[in-house]
């Protein structure tokens, strides 16, 4: 749901499964990424989706309507204790990988988690005791980069590919820890809490970096110019006030939500 470089990032619908599946399918079938055996069917995949938009964002990003990876955030534990914090995980085409894209997707996540009330990240990582043809420290080496910490290590956890493979917890504080929190708010309601609260003139967000999500529930993070009606009416035959970033153009008609983050 953010937009860098014409990439676009998204909320995964069930129609993306049979593409966001197929990315998956490659590390269950040649990494130990993933201590899968076999890749979910169609159906047990559709359902961890659903499960997972109950409370908390699942991304993708795309680049002209090609699905590049995907991230997303469920519980950490099921008891409400554990509320505040958020296991977190990312996949991206294996042709797609050490292009900055799981930078720009998985910081979108955090950011969304953030604004749910978030405030510890756990990302679970499997890691290889020396040169693997199944696995590498990448992304151990990826967490680290973003300000992730190792904090657990569980020795020869997992058995795939007839060898033994250690996991480890990588921890990422990206809030404060008050003495009463508000409560958590869940991903859909955080994002109708936010919808069509763009009344005043877009020009106030000139120069600005913002953060805008559409009616269509795609993000875009960028610097900010805007346009007035008559200029969108001209060009475009939209008599409406507008503003673009990158090289995408919005209307006030075409915006959820806006925001300046900087």
């Amino acid at each position: 749901m953010e937009t860098i470089e014409n990439y676009i990032i998204r909320e995964a619908t069930e129609d993306d499964v049979p593409a966001l599946r197929k990315i998956y399918a490659y590390y269950v079938k040649n990494t130990a990424a993933t201590f899968e055996y076999q890749p979910p069917s169609v159906e047990e995949f559709s359902e961890c989706i659903v499960s997972a938009r109950k409370r908390y964002p699942y991304l993708l990003i795309e680049h002209e309507f090609e699905i590049l990876g995907f991230a997303f955030a469920h519980a950490f534990r099921e008891r409400p204790a554990y509320d505040y914090a958020a296991e977190v995980t990312i996949y991206l085409r294996e042709d797609m990988r050490h292009q900055g894209l799981g930078r720009i997707i998985y910081t979108a996540l955090e950011d969304e988690l953030r604004r749910m009330g978030v405030r510890s990240l756990y990302a679970c990582v499997a890691l290889p005791s020396g040169e693997d043809e199944h696995l590498t420290t990448d992304s151990p080496r990826f967490h680290e980069a973003l300000g992730y910490r190792r904090c657990g290590t569980f020795f020869n956890c997992g058995y795939k590919f007839g060898k033994w493979y250690t996991m480890v917890w990588m921890e990422k504080i990206i809030g404060s820890f008050p003495e009463r929190p508000e409560p958590l708010t869940a991903y859909p309601e955080l994002l109708k809490s936010t919808a069509k609260n763009v009344l005043e003139p877009l020009s106030k967000y000139d120069d600005r970096k913002v953060r805008l999500i559409t009616e269509y529930g795609e993000i875009f993070r960028g610097e900010c110019s805007s346009f007035p009606a008559e200029y969108g009416m001209h060009e475009f035959g939209v008599e409406e006030e507008g503003v673009q970033i990158d090289s995408f153009i919005f209307y006030q008609s075409d915006i959820r939500s806006m925001e300046a983050i900087g």
